[in-house]
């Protein structure tokens, strides 16, 4: 019997690069040996959405999005709370692993942990992930909003039905905040970097930058842009597919076949 997936999230963020050619990057980590999903492997921060994500009472902590129009976004979930949730997931996830916070202050500033609040933050983030505090009590300790109006839904992705332990994931898309910079936490993400798509799928095929087959498509899909503002155009009235690879018998070998292999060799 296959292993019912987890709900997760992921955000891509990108940032323009004027000095470069390429234009875009996208911030990558590498996950810890330990892990118990994808250890070494580069990807994009995320993780699993937790029951605290998916609540009612979630919306209230967000700004510019209801859970009606969560919905109407990720429309194959049938609950709202469920749908919000894989925003405020991903942006808890950003926070504890990378220290990125998408978050507003009172007066719709974005967060830039300014003075005193970068020690003050890097101590609730420490606590958040020993699971001492809550992500949510944090933001409204501190009286914000979450920015879940800048997150832009961009791909989905199942994990194959023979893997033991299978995610249902949602990738988005953000800006990254121009004052905030990346710190990996060293627990569950080893290192962290800021690369170009093409350039991160050159170093896979050179075997020096191991990805996964969804980050691989998410990377080859990034490529067409040359800026932050092209990417979000791209999104809207985008139709979201939902890709799980299928696992084929091929000479009593078992073997993934993908989706998209041809877009893969025209990179």
């Amino acid at each position: 019997m296959a292993v019912v997936p987890r709900d997760a999230a992921t955000v891509i963020f990108i940032r323009n690069v004027v000095r470069s050619k390429a234009g875009l990057e996208v911030l990558m980590v590498q996950r810890s040996s330990k892990s118990d999903f994808a250890p070494c492997v580069y990807t994009f921060p995320g993780g699993a959405v937790e029951p605290a994500d998916c609540t009612a009472l979630a919306e209230e902590n967000c700004l510019g999005l209801t859970l009606q129009q969560a919905q109407s976004i990720i429309r194959d979930v049938t609950h709202s709370d469920r749908a919000l949730g894989f925003f405020v997931a991903a942006i808890r996830e950003a926070f504890e692993e990378v220290g990125i916070l998408l978050a507003y202050r009172r007066n719709h500033d974005l967060m830039t942990f300014d003075g005193m609040e970068k020690a003050r933050f890097a101590e609730y983030r420490r606590q958040i992930q020993e699971r001492s505090f809550f992500f949510e009590k944090m933001i409204r300790k501190e009286e914000l909003k979450l920015a879940t109006d800048r997150l832009f839904y961009f791909a989905h992705w199942i994990t194959p039905e023979v893997s033991p332990l299978r995610f249902d994931t949602r990738f988005f898309i953000a800006a990254a905040p121009s004052d905030q910079k990346p710190l990996h936490d060293k627990i569950e993400i080893t290192a962290s970097r800021w690369i170009s798509p093409r350039e991160a799928l050159e170093k896979h095929k050179q075997s020096e930058f191991p990805l996964l087959p969804p980050t691989i498509f998410n990377l080859i899909s990034l490529t067409k842009f040359s800026s932050v503002d092209e990417v979000v155009a791209s999104i809207d009235g985008k139709e979201i597919l939902t890709f799980i690879p299928e696992v084929i018998v091929e000479n009593g070998q078992i073997k993934i076949r993908l989706p998209w292999e041809r877009l893969l060799k025209d990179a």
